[in-house]
């Protein structure tokens, strides 16, 4: 049986926040919150969205340059936001980690199926696995895939970034994704077959082409 999948969010990632937190404001109405530091030399921002599914689009700013240059993981940070605010990657949900594992690992990629816990500064923690990251990071099209073990801790949070954020137009969650790769077959393989809301555009220069996002007004499309 294949896995049960759908977009949890989308990671921006930027050298600054100020550039890009005007633009979602000027341009879409959404605000931001938290802003926390993270061990790799970037710091957390996240758009929240009004959904049970706790959609979000993440935002990763450089905090330490002389960290991130340090790792692998950084210099290709540093690397794809040279020019500027980008799409770096995404994530799925997923209801069998382990199963999505195994699928990751006979494609002959290395599934790096890790568990741990996330603590929101509020006490709230959260039970999460991953899988696939650094294939994601590596090739941006490509989702990584995650599991929480307690939705509703997540979910209790929705209302209070939505208060701290503030929008002026509140998104209400990511409909779709429109991606390039340079294999389709390969992609579809990574995925697990096709998925709802997943254009493919085969083109040699892989990526995110554009996030499809419902508001309260309407839809909107963003594009980096």
């Amino acid at each position: 049986m294949t896995a049960v999948m759908r977009i949890d969010h989308v990671l921006l990632g930027s050298r600054s926040i100020e550039a890009l937190r005007d633009r979602l404001r000027d341009e879409f109405g959404f605000g931001i919150c938290d802003g926390s530091p993270n061990p790799d030399g970037t710091a957390s921002w996240i758009v929240p969205m009004s959904t049970d599914q706790v959609q979000y689009l993440e935002i990763l700013v450089t905090h330490d340059e002389n960290l991130l240059a340090g790792s692998e993981f950084g210099r290709l940070f540093l690397d794809r936001t040279a020019d500027g605010p980008t799409l770096l990657n995404w994530a799925a949900l997923v209801d069998d980690i382990e199963q999505v594992a195994a699928r990751i690992a006979a494609t002959g990629a290395s599934a790096d199926l890790l568990t741990g816990e996330s603590v929101r500064a509020d006490g709230g923690v959260v039970p999460w696995a991953e899988a696939g990251f650094a294939a994601s990071w590596a090739t941006p099209e490509r989702p990584f895939f995650l599991a929480y073990g307690d939705m509703a801790t997540r979910q209790e949070r929705v209302p209070v970034d939505l208060d701290t954020a503030a929008h002026d137009r509140v998104p209400t969650g990511i409909t779709g994704l429109r991606v390039r790769t340079a294999d389709a077959t390969d992609y579809r393989a990574w995925m697990g077959g096709e998925r709802p809301g997943i254009e493919i555009v085969e083109d040699p220069i892989g990526g995110i082409d554009e996030v499809q996002m419902a508001t309260a007004e309407g839809p909107v499309t963003l594009q980096w």
